[in-house]
């Protein structure tokens, strides 16, 4: 403790919900907030000054101050992780290497210090519907996934390795740990705008379709977007992480997903909507189309996809958790500061 405050540390605490989660625990006052990060430039687009400490380093160094901070904290939250798919098929081995390697020195870490973890997964574990229609479990869903040579499952496969090495250390007594599944988050300062078309790597669907809306380019479904999601405002998920980190007694070694299952909708649907309320916001008419591409035409051979990602959020409802952003209102809120935001800037030559 630190004069009276929790000190979490938050491990990847520069990303995009890193930088939301830190805003949210330098706002509450009863926490100390030290990241550890390569860049901290979406922390300050996001956090007033003063909110955390940083530190600026890659973990993957030998110097790298993480066994440091771990030892220091009060409980560990891990958010390192490549977390775009494009990423799974440019570069499947370096996603294992982070992912699970060097998230499971961190476990370790966590085990010498006798500190608890707090690990975020992904719903990319729970794999495919397999045709089922109910909403996804924690603790009863089989795992599906697609075949070896589809290697968009290699990330899910190293998360997923990571949460059974966790689950089995809980059982044998060694770990506290939580594990937070989340139904894609979307809010301010998500993955990164695309100014120009040919850059490496591709964001995930909504920075993507906000990109094209701004820079007037096609709106690319992939496989015609017959793909449903359920879309989750970061300011209500970020209240349902805070509630795993206040009642980290209740949920001690339990997996729990972070979702919002009334907001689902097609990802074509979606690109009609963002267009929709782009123009509304907008004031004038989006020039974007909205075009179909094959997944091997915009991601490379070996992506696949899940056709319906639902989760059961039980566990966090009982727990008092309501997400209050409806899908229009979360759409409208997240397009609205980009609009804000990035609207004057020129396109480069």
């Amino acid at each position: 403790m630190h004069h009276g405050k929790t000190t979490a540390a938050l491990l990847g605490g520069g990303g995009f919900i890193g930088s939301h989660l830190v805003k949210r625990l330098a706002g509450d006052g009863g926490y100390r907030a030290v990241c550890l990060d390569i860049s901290e430039e979406k922390l300050k687009k996001i956090v007033p000054a003063g909110g955390y400490e940083f530190h600026a380093c890659d973990i993957r160094r030998d110097n790298s101050p993480a066994e440091e901070i771990i030892e220091q904290a009060d409980i560990v939250v891990d958010l390192i992780a490549y977390a775009t798919p494009s990423l799974y098929l440019e570069m499947p081995i370096e996603v294992v290497k982070l992912n699970f390697f060097e998230n499971l020195k961190i476990a370790e870490s966590c085990m010498r210090s006798r500190k608890p973890l707090v690990q975020f997964s992904t719903c990319e574990v729970y794999g495919k519907s397999g045709g089922k229609s109910e909403p996804f479990n924690e603790d009863k869903t089989d795992i599906i996934m697609g075949p070896v040579c589809k290697q968009r499952w290699i990330y899910s496969c190293a998360k997923q390795l990571l949460e059974r090495m966790l689950y089995a250390w809980g059982e044998e007594g060694s770990l506290d740990y939580l594990i937070i599944r989340p139904f894609n988050f979307i809010g301010p300062e998500m993955d990164y705008v695309v100014t120009e078309e040919e850059v490496q790597g591709k964001p995930r669907v909504f920075p993507e379709f906000i990109s094209a809306l701004l820079f007037n380019r096609p709106m690319k479904l992939v496989d015609g977007g017959s793909s449903r999601r359920t879309f989750t405002h970061i300011d209500d998920a970020v209240e349902g992480i805070v509630l795993c980190l206040k009642q980290f007694d209740n949920f001690r070694n339990q997996i729990v997903n972070v979702g919002n299952p009334e907001n689902e909708i097609s990802i074509r649907d979606l690109a009609h909507l963002m267009r929709d309320i782009y123009e509304k916001l907008g004031g004038e008419k989006s020039l974007s189309q909205i075009k179909e591409v094959t997944g091997a035409q915009y991601y490379g051979p070996g992506y696949d996809d899940c056709d319906r990602r639902i989760p059961d959020i039980t566990k966090l409802s009982k727990a008092g958790w309501k997400p209050r952003y409806g899908l229009h209102d979360t759409m409208a809120d997240i397009i609205g500061y980009y609009l804000k935001n990035y609207r004057k800037i020129p396109k480069q030559n």
